[in-house]
């Protein structure tokens, strides 16, 4: 699953130095102008209400997680470098079987699609900072870092009005400045416990490859919590998409539990 951004208006337009530096008469005799409403006659128009600012994150655990939070058995599904071609079908998926997802989205693809976006958060989907342009972490500076992570949550505020509370590094690859830097934008650090490795397809959505990512997929079943990793690229990812009915329904049947991180 950035910091959230608090603004504040007054709700009044500056007065001009034009009109700062008028006479409050031009002259002995004249009657002072009638104020004019806001709007009307050339006035300023009223200031718009600003937009609440969004929630804070809570504090996040320490380290790097990978399995899926709660009691009993209990799965996430998770879906990077997204929004992407195959978004919508995958929301339509999730809605059709009632379960939460968690996605972590690219910050250029977030500006591209900030509709697919606001779908995900209005769903309920947990949504996480997956850096702005997918670079391996551990070949930037910590200012370099920072301003991938920034530059995303800034984006995914803009986009649904809420600020992330995940991340996720690309390749997983990470060091102490990525982990510092996270924990100072209260936001837990989220790995996975099973590669699907769907993105191999390279968009394919034969048969082949709906089988190999399925059966990747539940091999996680032989965890108590696994956090299943899956995408939803830019290209599409149509094996992902024909896969995933068949995912929810194995692990559904088996008593699992599917989870948000």
């Amino acid at each position: 699953m950035a910091a959230a951004v608090a603004a504040a208006a007054c709700g009044c337009g500056p007065v001009s130095q034009a009109a700062a530096a008028r006479p409050a008469a031009a002259r002995t005799g004249d009657s002072p102008a009638r104020p004019r409403l806001p709007g009307k006659g050339g006035g300023p128009a009223a200031t718009p209400a600003p937009r609440p600012a969004a929630p804070a994150c809570p504090v996040p655990p320490r380290g790097v997680l990978s399995a899926a939070p709660g009691g009993g058995k209990t799965v996430a599904l998770t879906f990077d470098d997204g929004p992407g071609r195959s978004t919508a079908a995958i929301l339509a998926i999730l809605r059709r079987y009632r379960v939460p997802a968690t996605f972590f989205n690219i910050g250029q693809n977030i500006a591209a699609q900030p509709g697919l976006v606001r779908r995900e958060a209005a769903a309920g989907h947990a949504l996480g900072d997956h850096t702005w342009d997918h670079p391996h972490l551990r070949a930037l500076t910590a200012a370099a870092q920072s301003a991938q992570i920034a530059r995303t949550a800034a984006g995914q505020e803009r986009a649904a009005g809420t600020v992330p509370c995940l991340f996720r590094p690309p390749y997983g690859e990470y060091d102490a400045a990525t982990l510092a830097l996270a924990g100072r934008q209260r936001m837990a650090v989220w790995l996975w416990s099973v590669d699907t490795q769907d993105w191999m397809a390279d968009g394919s959505g034969s048969a082949y490859w709906v089988a190999r990512v399925t059966g990747r997929a539940e091999a996680g079943a032989a965890q108590r919590h696994p956090v299943i990793l899956m995408h939803n690229q830019v290209k599409g990812n149509p094996a992902t998409v024909a896969a995933l009915p068949a995912v929810i329904r194995f692990y559904q049947s088996r008593g699992y539990r599917l989870v948000a991180l």
